[in-house]
């Protein structure tokens, strides 16, 4: 289980959930420079992005190891995030293929005599960052769960890797309670392919100067005694074997049965917990 090869013929699934409320206009300080919360997070996914089409690079172009959905999720709504927006999933191939407006990116590097030097590069956007109204995770779970199961049931899909999905938030949503969140995201974790369920990872963003992030808990105690970091747990997934080498060199120390969710994460943990999130692709082409 969790060991298919990607490849054209059975691409693996990335669907990205962003939490887009008027909390996420909160300003803080990331790469050495103020911005919103919105805009950090649109950053860190283009980069995720850019990360999963260089490993679709060949000399012959990109080939259509991924598909990639982004869904954005405020006020009422849940829509996707490309340029086309009737569009949900996006080939790696067919993303390669857009027109995109690109960021100025300047970033403070060390070098190895000890000294300091900046260095520009160019981020396209195939995200931008946006934020108003409320927190309609309920819904944006609705919208993944078909997603999801549509994707699961192609025949061409039943031999690939299952799908990863990230729900990026900062806060408690506003149109679902405790239990319709929890049973919704149970079915999202039990779709499958023939090599696994699909792994649902929420990551929590703090609010304000100073986070307390806990990161992959191998239990509930891990976390705050509050309601909502208890039921983030419980929606996650249980990681599979095959990232427990990655979170234990993240964590620190070794370990079994972590849970797919960060609470009170610093925009440099949401990097760190995407990052292990699409870990499995490095090995599996």
């Amino acid at each position: 289980m969790y060991s298919a090869r990607i490849n054209r013929t059975h691409p693996v699934a990335f669907i990205i959930l962003i939490d887009q409320s008027g909390s996420m206009n909160e300003p803080i300080v990331f790469m050495q420079r103020e911005m919103s919360k919105a805009e950090a997070v649109a950053l860190i996914v283009n980069r995720m992005i850019a990360e999963l089409m260089f490993r679709c690079k060949r000399d012959d172009g990109y080939r259509a190891y991924f598909d990639i959905a982004v869904l954005g999720y405020r006020d009422d709504q849940v829509v996707s995030l490309w340029k086309d927006v009737n569009r949900r999933f996006v080939s790696s191939q067919d993303l390669a293929d857009m027109e995109l407006s690109e960021l100025r990116m300047e970033q403070e590097r060390r070098m190895p005599d000890g000294r300091t030097t900046i260095v520009t590069t160019m981020q396209k956007q195939w995200v931008k960052p946006f934020a108003a109204g409320k927190t309609p995770m309920y819904k944006a779970l609705v919208a993944c769960y078909e997603l999801c199961r549509s994707w699961c049931a192609q025949e061409e899909h039943r031999a690939s890797y299952p799908p990863i999905i990230f729900n990026i938030t900062d806060g408690e949503s506003s149109d679902g309670d405790d239990r319709q969140l929890l049973d919704m995201a149970e079915k999202i974790r039990l779709l499958s392919t023939d090599d696994g369920r699909a792994l649902l990872v929420n990551i929590h963003i703090c609010s304000g100067e100073v986070c307390d992030p806990v990161l992959f808990p191998e239990s509930e105690e891990e976390l705050p005694d509050q309601r909502y970091a208890r039921l983030l747990y419980r929606m996650s997934s249980e990681m599979p074997e095959v990232y427990e080498e990655e979170i234990a060199a993240l964590k620190g120390h070794a370990g079994k049965h972590f849970r797919g969710i960060s609470y009170n994460a610093g925009m440099t943990d949401l990097i760190d917990m995407m990052n292990v999130g699409s870990v499995s692709v490095n090995f599996l082409f």
